[in-house]
């Protein structure tokens, strides 16, 4: 069996990182990302950080991702996609596009807050910052 050695930055930490890949390519089970290969799961070694490699076959493009940045993503992607269709179909000055304009708005504020959410409970667990309270 070949190993193909591959140093990629962390999206998290930006730490460089060594992966090993070899032919096996694991289940993608995110929605979000339906045409890309996950080619390997591994955690970041100074984050400690779940990440995927993930390639896409059609143009040759390899991402490296955050996995829990993505779920936050990905529980709302249905939704969110039912809702584009809504509005594409929907006449632009109507009432109902308005609507769904303002659902789709609210929906992508969710994600962006869990996302935020996320990014500083990375920051607090990597830095160690104690949070003091002025009296």
């Amino acid at each position: 069996m070949s190993f193909f050695l591959k140093i990629k930055r962390c999206p998290c930490c930006n730490s460089f990182n060594l992966i090993k890949v070899n032919g096996i390519t694991y289940e993608n089970k995110f929605k979000s990302l339906a045409d890309w290969i996950l080619k390997k799961e591994f955690k970041c070694k100074k984050c400690k950080q779940e990440l995927g490699l993930f390639i896409n076959m059609r143009n040759n493009n390899e991402k490296i991702i955050w996995i829990n940045y993505l779920k936050c993503e990905d529980f709302f992607y249905k939704k969110l996609n039912e809702l584009q269709l809504v509005k594409s179909k929907a006449k632009i000055k109507s009432k109902k596009f308005s609507s769904t304009n303002e659902e789709i708005r609210e929906i992508q504020n969710k994600i962006r807050l869990e996302q935020v959410k996320l990014r500083v409970k990375l920051k607090i667990q990597s830095h160690g910052v104690l949070i003091r309270h002025v009296y």
